[in-house]
């Protein structure tokens, strides 16, 4: 017995479901605001092997398919727990990468000061 296409939720669903728990579950036990500053050197240190992390792009070489900060910010809708759960979840390619709840909090607070 098969569950129909409808019955399946999203990768995509499940991980900003997750995340948006993970990070309240969190913020409620330490009370920390995230800190863009902080996101803003975290990224620096390790996002930027593959994604532009600035809003500038000079002469910056990452692969094709993987998008800037800037474009992650500026996606239609876009909020602090869909990007952490992007983190929380990674997807092919981007690596699972070990991070704090608050450091995951702090980068995503840095990529929504890139939205236009």
């Amino acid at each position: 017995m098969s569950a129909s296409p409808r019955a399946k939720p999203s990768l995509i669903a499940i991980a900003a479901t997750f995340a948006a728990l993970w990070l309240s579950a969190g913020a409620a036990a330490a009370q920390v605001h995230p800190d863009a500053k902080t996101g803003k050197q975290i990224a620096e240190k390790l996002c930027v092997g593959c994604h532009i992390v600035g809003a500038q792009a000079a002469g910056a070489t990452v692969p094709a398919d993987v998008p800037s900060f800037a474009r992650i910010a500026n996606k239609p809708g876009q909020t602090a727990q869909a990007i952490a759960g992007a983190i929380v979840v990674p997807h092919p390619p981007m690596p699972q990468i070990q991070l704090t709840r608050e450091e995951i909090g702090d980068v995503a607070a840095y990529i929504l000061t890139l939205k236009d």
